[in-house]
């Protein structure tokens, strides 16, 4: 087995709302001493044709140093609530399907599926019980929603449902790098199948700053990031329009 530090949820130029080239994940996030990237583009745009000439893409920008792992975020009509989800393998399973029945074809395939973002739009209220069993994992930490600190009821979503704690970047630009990884257990020689593979036999753990980020979901670590979270959010607006006065973004 080799110990692996992976990013979660990342996109590139082949989501709508994303712009970083695929060779130029690969040289950022193995500067920041990943060894792979789970990758989760829109389901908006995509087709058989394009989901398979991605697969082809990723395999060819990855590295010996970092392996791009392809993947695919599915959301509902509504584009409330979105599902990451990698398999060996699969298919496109097509675009702003109902969750239940995304989920249901997911498990199908064997994939590993992953509730997205429950604090965007409150998704978790849209959550359903008949999901659980199709359903691997929660993020309870997304970078590009809930900041600098977990979601405050992620922890507690989790157990509710018997999920496992997941953390992702949810990475459109650079304000998402952040030392989030899901340290994983892989089997050599390493894939994609067999990164995938750890994922479904839960060979992994969610961290930040080396420790686990359940550390920062209470007790005085997670009081000082979330006042750090709190304070950054009210300062965030007056430092963007003065960036965006002087023409820095």
């Amino acid at each position: 087995m080799r110990t692996m530090r992976v990013a979660a949820h990342v996109h590139s130029e082949w989501s709508y709302d994303a712009e970083w080239q695929l060779d130029e994940l690969v040289r950022a996030f193995r500067e920041r001493r990943y060894d792979a990237v789970l990758m989760a583009e829109h389901d908006r745009g995509f087709d058989d044709a394009r989901w398979e000439a991605y697969r082809a893409a990723c395999a060819e920008a990855s590295t010996k140093d970092l392996l791009l792992v392809p993947g695919m975020e599915y959301e509902d009509a509504a584009s409330l609530v979105h599902v990451p989800v990698w398999g060996v393998d699969l298919p496109f399973l097509g675009a702003a399907r109902p969750t239940e029945e995304l989920l249901r074809d997911a498990k199908a395939h064997d994939a590993f599926t992953v509730f997205a973002h429950p604090a965007r739009r409150n998704a978790f209220r849209s959550f359903r019980p008949e999901w659980t069993p199709h359903l691997d994992a929660v993020e309870i930490w997304n970078r590009h929603y809930d900041g600098i600190a977990p979601y405050p009821e992620g922890r507690r979503f989790a157990e509710e449902q018997g999920l496992r704690a997941f953390a992702a970047l949810d990475f459109h630009t650079r304000r998402q790098f952040f030392p989030l990884a899901v340290i994983m257990e892989v089997a050599e020689p390493v894939s994609p199948a067999a990164v995938i593979d750890a994922l479904r036999a839960g060979r992994f753990r969610a961290e930040a700053f080396g420790v686990s980020v359940l550390r920062f979901t209470g007790g005085l670590a997670g009081t000082a990031l979330h006042s750090s979270e709190r304070l950054r959010r009210r300062v965030r607006g007056p430092v963007r329009g003065i960036q965006r006065t002087f023409g820095r973004d």
